[in-house]
């Protein structure tokens, strides 16, 4: 296979992916009473750890009072927590709670029910050919994002 062509098919693939995951991540959100923005932010801080307030204000794209807002509103809400950094107390650190927590956990459940039946679709043989494609596929996209950091 060309390399125009595995491309389109991963483009093809990426395309389904996406719009399977976010159509059920989207739902889940708005039943937790969560802004797409908000759920980023929680997501954010699940996988990469507590952030300054500055950091998010580069993740959304937001001004700095803007981030603060929304962090003040999910203060609010008790999804995330907001301390100060030992020894400079302008700079605020946001981390989950534990609702935050339960809340990113139940949502990448939600995001898993569709993945779950489309592996009931696929033969043993069929899930072991890409249980090992998308193994070196995880690879080489860990180095890319690891190499644009």
């Amino acid at each position: 296979m060309k390399e125009q062509e595995l491309a389109g098919t991963l483009l093809d693939w990426s395309t389904i992916f996406i719009r399977l995951s976010l159509h059920d991540f989207n739902l889940y959100t708005r039943n937790a009473g969560l802004s797409l923005a908000q759920m980023i932010v929680l997501m954010h801080l699940h996988h990469r750890g507590p952030s300054e307030v500055t950091h998010l204000c580069e993740l959304m794209q937001v001004s700095p009072a803007g981030a603060s807002q929304m962090v003040e509103r999910m203060v609010h809400l008790g999804v995330v927590q907001r301390t100060e950094v030992p020894g400079d107390r302008r700079v605020r650190q946001v981390s989950l709670t534990g609702q935050g927590r339960q809340i990113v956990l139940e949502s990448i459940e939600a995001r898993q029910a569709w993945i779950d039946q489309l592996v009931k679709r696929l033969s043993a043989e069929e899930r072991e050919g890409v249980a090992a494609a998308l193994h070196i596929l995880n690879l080489r996209a860990k180095e890319l994002e690891n190499s644009s950091i």
